[in-house]
């Protein structure tokens, strides 16, 4: 999910998309805004399996290991050969490159992509040293002009520093990427900024760089300004902590009043619980640990820690979400500012506010940052307050 349009998939493989489209990045063959989920006809007959969504373009993986994009083409993030007179594909498109590929991830202009050898690729907006191919891409415009520009990659590549690691897991975020190897070696690289890369500097990383001596990760999840891990301790000696795997966060993992995390550290308020289901916006993150949803951010306006309306909207410590306590959460999802749960269906799940989407509206092409929230209204009922502090446990 981006905080202006999200991706469902179904248990028969369909595909659900709603919100911004004014760059086709929806798939359904236009421009007109979803206010609510919708199937995309265009993918029926291909079961997808996954499906990763930037600012204004989505990717789509199927069962027989292709990639397919949509939405904006110009910053070459729908990964189909930039062409000038093709500023948007409307449709999903097939990304052919020769290799079958596993998993895929989305920053804001940008991927990454596993194939089913463990390589990861990269295409898009270069700007940061995202792709991980050792530049950021910069150049003036023209000669001696001092605007900069960014070189776009139109179609994927290899990441050449991460080739035979064996990855099994990649994160993008706004400016940064992050990738988990085989042996759960965590390898960052981008903008540096605020420590978000786990190198204890804020310097740029142009090519993937190992966080070995801190921990090895199974899951890893990039925000704005900040990472977050599932993972385990290195010991002074090498030699990993075993035991349940704990949450760990580096960069600006708390108001602008405190100091950034240069170096991933556990988060305290989790330890004793068991993490099943993790991830992070542009400022919040939410776990789903034990029986509990957790939540915590600075800077959340849009109630997307799920407190409700008479509760708080920003919360520096993790805090349980009191109107989700008892419901299993198989998946989260978090975008910039909004957060979706996948659950089992329940009793406590009916009781949840609902809520109903307005009519599809046509879109002017949009100028606006990807912040800008989808148009049409909708019904909302009144949600309970929540959020009080997750209290440790002992396992």
């Amino acid at each position: 999910a981006t905080s202006a349009h999200v991706v469902v998939l179904g248990s028969d493989g369909e595909v659900f998309s709603w919100g911004r489209n004014e760059a086709g990045q929806l798939g359904h063959g236009d421009q007109i805004t979803r206010p609510g989920p919708t199937r995309v006809s265009a993918l029926s007959g291909s079961k997808v399996i996954g499906a990763s969504t930037g600012k204004a373009h989505t990717i789509f993986l199927t069962e027989g290991h292709d990639m397919l994009g949509c939405g904006a083409c110009k910053q070459g993030a729908v990964g189909n050969g930039y062409n000038k007179k093709a500023e948007h594909q409307t449709k999903p498109a097939p990304i052919s490159v020769g290799a079958k590929f596993t998993a895929v991830a989305s920053g804001t202009n940008f991927n990454l992509a596993i194939d089913t050898d463990g390589d990861v690729w990269s295409w898009g907006w270069s700007e940061y040293g995202v792709l991980g191919n050792g530049s950021d891409g910069q150049h003036n415009l023209t000669d001696g002009a001092f605007k900069i520009s960014y070189e776009a990659e139109a179609t994927p590549k290899r990441v050449s520093k991460l080739n035979g690691l064996k990855s099994v897991h990649i994160a993008c975020g706004q400016s940064h990427c992050a990738s988990i190897s085989g042996e759960g070696i965590v390898y960052t690289w981008g903008n540096g900024g605020y420590g978000r890369l786990g190198h204890k500097n804020q310097d740029d990383v142009w090519t993937p760089k190992p966080l070995a001596e801190y921990l090895r990760a199974r899951f890893i999840t990039c925000g704005t300004s900040h990472t977050t891990a599932i993972g385990w301790s290195v010991l002074s000696n090498g030699k990993v902590c075993l035991g349940s795997p704990s949450v760990f966060m580096w960069g600006k993992t708390r108001s602008a009043t405190q100091n950034a995390w240069m170096y991933p550290k556990q988060e305290d308020e989790l330890r004793g619980w068991t993490v099943h289901a993790l991830d992070t916006g542009a400022t919040h993150n939410v776990v789903h640990a034990d029986s509990s949803t957790i939540s915590w951010g600075s800077a959340c306006l849009s109630g997307e820690l799920g407190f409700g309306e008479g509760g708080k909207k920003s919360s520096a410590n993790p805090a349980k979400v009191d109107a989700l306590e008892g419901i299993s959460v198989a998946h989260v999802a978090c975008g910039p500012a909004n957060t979706f749960l996948l659950v089992e269906s329940s009793p406590a799940v009916s009781k949840l506010p609902e809520w109903t989407p307005g009519a599809p509206k046509e879109e002017e092409e949009a100028t606006a940052s990807s912040s800008t929230k989808p148009a049409g209204k909708g019904k909302r009922v009144a949600e309970p307050a929540g959020g009080a502090k997750a209290k440790k446990g002992k396992k």
